[in-house]
């Protein structure tokens, strides 16, 4: 299977529940590990007007911050390109829109090798590594 979309989708998901189990070390990693948040995942269902989404982990915080965390399994840093970057700003944009939050909500790669540097990289307001899950 390496190499197919199966085994893609496998490690995809794989390493979302190795990163769900290690909530602690993402929110020490964010130097958040002190404030005190809600820890939840959030979807949308689409409708007429908006396609539906998900989010893989919604770090809800008592200071007034909401950290989007975008889980992506890659061998390499990840690289975003403009399509990527879209979906995330919308992702973004529907989760204040239904949620009605007036917190600063601040996109956040969870990734094993980081982010590639790159044009449309700067979506993401921090970066959490598979060195820091190691914590």
């Amino acid at each position: 299977m390496f190499g197919k979309p199966q085994h893609r989708v496998w490690t995809g998901l794989a390493f979302e529940r190795v990163c769900l189990a290690h909530v602690g070390q993402i929110r020490r990693a964010l130097g958040i590990s002190g404030v005190v948040s809600d820890i939840c995942l959030w979807n949308s269902r689409p409708n007429e007007e908006h396609a539906g989404s998900q989010i893989d982990l919604v770090i809800d915080r008592d200071d007034r911050i909401v950290n989007l965390c975008e889980m992506k399994f890659s061998e390499t840093p990840y690289e975003v390109d403009a399509e990527e970057e879209a979906r995330l700003r919308n992702r973004r944009e529907s989760f204040i829109r239904e949620t009605g939050t007036r917190k600063a909500v601040h996109m956040t790669l969870v990734s094993p090798w980081g982010l590639k540097p790159g044009r449309h990289s700067g979506v993401f307001q921090s970066v959490v590594t598979l060195d820091d899950l190691c914590m």
